[in-house]
């Protein structure tokens, strides 16, 4: 697939090049919307769909588009299918990765696409986010986009939308067994790994013991099982018993984040020794030093080892809370008062937990700024960086 943003950075380009190197083009229309008789039409088979369980199998939807036009010779056409969510305007203009458009380039000679009602499920549940039960209204495009002609021509672009009903397909437990987390490796005595997006999105929060574990689908049984690979990434593993290499591995014990996410394929395991972070003083915009209202650090599953914030901060000094409203409670400190960080390579990174607030040190940021700070706790280090 192919993002239709390149589409659009390719028409930029090219009105810089025809502007820098052909000043003979004499055509004033050749950057008009395309208007023919029979213009490029997609079809669908049905404008509202009730997907349900029991026909995984059969055809839900299918979208039928028309042969683009004839741009002139020597050029060809290569068509685009596009879906999202009705109003997202097919991801033009969100933030990046924040998209959840769909974006496909259709082989040559074909005019057709269709999905089975698990397909069109699989598609709602897990790109675009959409619970069972709900009526979710997606616009689909098919875009016909000219190659090898001698001047850019825009596309020919044709929109439709349609309602679909997803259903749920029920949840898909996991269960996670082993010396570092059940006790040892009865696979029927494993600890359940909480489901946080159906059949998808699972993250464990909790203590672990040096050791490793294994992430099993049925209880009492070691296979199928989904397995470490490196880079942080998992298979799906039917067949290959139970290895040091095909175990998740725990070095120190304690508090930890396990997070698996089944549709990507990806997993993150890391020591976070604390629940929550938070930065108090009066370099911190808007806060001062009111301990009740000392501002969240944000933590992501995804990367657990760190807390980290973006923002505006003051010319002042802050600490950082563990315990919110307690001046007497856990607080992370540099290991002297007035230290300075600038973002800069000399800054001084080390951290330290301060048990019950004292010694009460601080760090100085020294000018107002917009700044994203970093904490590590598992590592016990802190970076600033100036935006």
């Amino acid at each position: 697939m192919k993002n239709i943003k390149n589409i659009i950075s390719f028409i930029i380009m090219s009105l810089v090049f025809v502007s820098c190197e052909d000043s003979g083009l004499e055509n004033q229309d050749w950057l008009k919307q395309p208007n023919f008789a029979n213009p490029l039409t997609i079809t669908l088979s049905s404008k509202e769909i009730v997907l349900t369980k029991d026909n995984e199998a059969a055809n839900a939807i299918t979208f039928t588009w028309t042969q683009g036009n004839d741009r002139g010779a020597g050029t060809s056409l290569t068509y685009f299918f596009r879906m999202d969510i009705a109003g997202n305007n097919f991801g033009e203009g969100a933030a990046p990765g924040t998209s959840t458009t769909i974006t496909e380039e259709i082989p040559a000679g074909v005019f057709t696409k269709s999905y089975t009602v698990g397909q069109l499920n699989a598609l709602l549940l897990k790109n675009f986010k959409r619970p069972g039960g709900v009526i979710t209204n997606l616009e689909v495009q098919i875009i016909a986009r000219v190659d090898n002609s001698a001047q850019y021509q825009l596309p020919e672009v044709s929109t439709s939308s349609f309602a679909v009903t997803s259903y749920s397909p029920g949840p898909l437990p996991l269960f996670m067994v082993g010396d570092a987390i059940s006790g040892g490796w009865d696979y029927s005595a494993g600890k359940i790994l909480p489901e946080k997006t159906e059949r998808t999105i699972y993250n464990f929060i909790g203590d672990f013991s040096v050791g490793s574990f294994k992430v099993i689908e049925k209880p009492g049984s070691e296979l199928p099982s989904y397995d470490p690979i490196a880079g942080n990434k998992i298979v799906y593993n039917e067949t290959e018993p139970r290895n040091n290499d095909n175990v998740f591995k725990v070095t120190q014990a304690g508090r930890h984040s396990f997070y698996l996410d089944i549709d990507q394929g990806t997993y993150a395991f890391g020591y976070v020794p604390y629940e929550n972070v938070y930065m108090v003083g009066n370099a911190i915009t808007g806060i001062g030093w009111d301990i009740g209202k000392a501002k969240p650090m944000n933590w992501d599953p995804q990367n657990p080892e760190v807390f980290t914030y973006k923002g505006q901060f003051d010319a002042g000094e802050f600490k950082l809370a563990l315990d919110l409203g307690n001046w007497g409670g856990r607080f992370l400190m540099p290991p002297a008062n007035g230290t300075v960080i600038k973002g800069e390579a000399s800054d001084n990174p080390t951290v330290m937990l301060m048990p019950n607030g004292s010694p009460d040190n601080k760090w100085i940021i020294e000018s107002a700024g917009q700044y994203e700070l970093t904490i590590n706790p598992a590592k016990m280090t802190i970076l600033l960086k100036k935006l």
